[in-house]
């Protein structure tokens, strides 16, 4: 196998003639910071407590409410956990090229890469895409107050042309 150079050639310019490429391989394609969206926070904290309040409403008949407390106790903060660990799963940057889309951690590891096979819009606050490569597949979920208006748009239509809508 040729091992080829993580640079490309380019005109000879202000940059030593040479034009590095993006961590993904690709030239050109700029990588989007998301910034931390209250929409990925508030409702999955809406969620918790919502069904805290349900299992607490339904242990409470039987055990009593003092003793349905500890259970209701426990279920949220194993349910928290699993929020938090859900939110640092989450993307931190995403890039957009021609041939499809990356999106990273936030120490650089790649989290999903491939061409966008699906999407599903929320009205203008939340965009879930479904970027695969080969059979992997990986579910993105990208809240409009997370990234740049033109972004969330590109995605969009990116997503939507994707999908066959």
């Amino acid at each position: 196998m040729i091992s080829l150079p993580r640079t490309a050639a380019a005109p000879a310019g202000p940059g030593g003639g040479r034009d590095s490429l993006s961590p993904a391989g690709r030239l050109g394609a700029p990588r989007i910071s998301l910034r931390p969206s209250a929409t990925l926070v508030v409702f999955p904290v809406v969620s918790l407590l919502v069904a805290a309040a349900a299992l607490w409403t339904a242990l409470a008949p039987w055990l009593g409410g003092w003793r349905a407390a500890p259970a209701t106790l426990a279920f949220a903060a194993a349910a928290g956990l699993g929020a938090v660990a859900w939110c640092r799963r989450q993307p931190h940057s995403i890039e957009i090229g021609p041939d499809g889309v990356e999106a990273f951690a936030r120490d650089g590891a790649r989290l999903a890469s491939g061409r966008l096979t699906g999407c599903a819009q929320w009205g203008g606050a939340l965009l879930v895409l479904a970027v695969g490569a080969g059979r992997s597949r990986r579910t993105l979920l990208v809240a409009a107050d997370a990234i740049a208006p033109e972004a969330f748009r590109e995605l969009a239509v990116r997503g939507c042309c994707a999908s066959g809508r």
